[in-house]
């Protein structure tokens, strides 16, 4: 890292270093998990714009979603395929048409044949993994999730819970926990909140940085109000 000649330059590199150290190691917030598990199977929405909604790394969009077990839907998994596909290294890696396997007309011996039959699912055979639909299931951030329809679509109980007593949830809205027990969800336990109001309540500018981060914030307000006072004193 050179010598910065300016303290407006030494000001906007500390600036970047702050914000790329809290992207990686501020904790999700029930807001931030929220918005993902509304938005990550929504097929109009790509994780590059759900990362740029909440602030976040792509690639942190990416491990969430998997740490908590959501899916990409299957049309934006098309969409992106299709765009993929004009990729020059996709087409020059594609198999051309008059292109002849290598195995075409050899068949597996019987030998081999015996040895593979042992591990081949049999007819009708049921995966022991299946869950039924209305099975319920805690995720790894500790929401419980029923399944909803067939294949593997699970929603949020909570949420269920209170659509069934009041009906949909208004768009710009969440559902929360009064005594912040995330499996408490009894209906009586459960509120609504605007999403403006929850990110004042989690998402404050002091809270959601660690303590020696906004001790650094504090110390840069003071730097800041010191310069701005010297250049004011020296006009």
């Amino acid at each position: 890292m050179g010598i910065l000649s300016t303290p407006k330059e030494a000001d906007t590199q500390a600036w970047g270093l702050l914000n790329l150290y809290t992207m990686q190691k501020r904790k999700w917030t029930q807001y931030e998990e929220e918005t993902l598990i509304r938005l990550y199977e929504d097929p109009k929405v790509f994780p590059k714009d759900i990362a740029k909604m909440l602030g976040r790394a792509l690639q942190q969009v990416y491990n969430k979603a998997r740490a908590m077990g959501l899916k990409a839907p299957m049309e934006r998994i098309r969409m992106a395929g299709k765009i993929g596909m004009q990729h020059p290294k996709s087409i020059a890696t594609r198999f051309h048409k008059g292109h002849i396997p290598t195995n075409k007309g050899k068949k597996v011996s019987p030998e081999m044949y015996e040895r593979m039959r042992a591990t081949m699912f049999k007819k009708g055979r049921i995966n022991e993994n299946k869950r039924e639909v209305g099975s319920e299931r805690v995720n790894v951030y500790g929401y419980i999730e029923i399944k909803v329809a067939e294949p593997n679509r699970w929603r949020l109980k909570h949420r269920i819970i209170w659509e069934q007593v009041y009906g949909e949830i208004p768009k710009g809205y969440n559902v929360q926990f009064k005594n912040h027990n995330r499996q408490d969800c009894r209906i009586e336990n459960l509120y609504l909140i605007c999403r403006a109001d929850q990110i004042a309540k989690e998402n404050s500018y002091w809270a959601k940085y660690p303590k020696e981060i906004q001790e650094l914030i504090h110390l840069k307000g003071i730097v800041n109000r010191a310069i701005h006072k010297a250049e004011k004193n020296g006009k």
